[in-house]
């Protein structure tokens, strides 16, 4: 039971070091020639993984900016279509993100971020087991180490599940609005076209018939006044 204890607390002290953590998503829509900035409160000492889509408007392009509390600006873009970031954070405060769409000045974005916090502060886990008996670990003390390196595979197996996961969210999501925007052309000069044929057919006929007709004056003009 002792045993069975230990790993179970193993097992959660793992949990609350690596999974719990900050993990939100946001769909926004920036205008043209607007400049959005959204704030997050994050602590140093963990990794930030950051990421953008930009699923319609335009050419598909934003540009970003990530600043520090301090204000200094520690990742950027230009007029890119997607990006993702990584880097550990050394500040704690309010970070901020920042888009960029001023220089279309027609086209307004839409734009899909997530922002995850990950806590990989660096602390001794194994410093309980001193105040231990040796007699309740037994060989578990042995198999800490190969028990953490399985765990921390899974995880990683596990994150890039997740990562790619949402790009195949992110490039549905893309295709979607892309389908629905193309067939809102093809319809839109399908009636453009219908209109002109439709127009077409009437002069036609309206020419034709006033060839045959005395009184019609675009028939006089047809025929030279004859």
């Amino acid at each position: 039971m002792k045993k069975k204890a230990l790993l179970s607390f193993i097992i959660l002290s793992l949990l609350n070091r690596y999974v719990f953590g900050l993990d939100i998503d946001y769909t926004i829509l920036i205008g043209a020639s607007q400049h959005e900035c959204y704030h997050q409160t994050l602590e140093k000492g963990n990794t930030l993984e950051f990421m953008y889509d930009v699923f319609a408007g335009g050419d598909y392009d934003i540009s970003f900016w990530l600043y520090s509390p301090v204000n200094r600006l520690m990742q950027s873009d230009f007029k890119q279509r997607d990006g993702q970031h990584s880097l550990v954070l050394v500040e704690t405060g309010d970070y901020r993100f920042c888009f960029d769409n001023s220089f279309s000045s027609f086209s307004q974005k839409q734009v899909y971020f997530s922002i995850r916090l990950v806590n990989t502060t660096e602390e001794d886990d194994e410093t309980w087991m001193e105040d231990v008996p040796k007699d309740d670990l037994g060989d578990l003390q042995t198999r800490t180490e190969e028990f953490k390196a399985v765990f921390m595979r899974l995880w990683a197996n596990m994150e890039q599940i997740q990562r790619y996961q949402q790009s195949f969210r992110n490039f549905e999501g893309h295709d979607r609005v892309m389908g629905e925007h193309n067939f809102e052309r093809v319809n839109f000069w399908s009636m453009i076209h219908l209109a002109v044929l439709i127009s077409v057919g009437l002069i036609q006929v309206i020419m034709i018939r006033s060839l045959f007709e005395d009184r019609s004056r675009v028939g006089k003009i047809l025929r030279g006044n004859k």
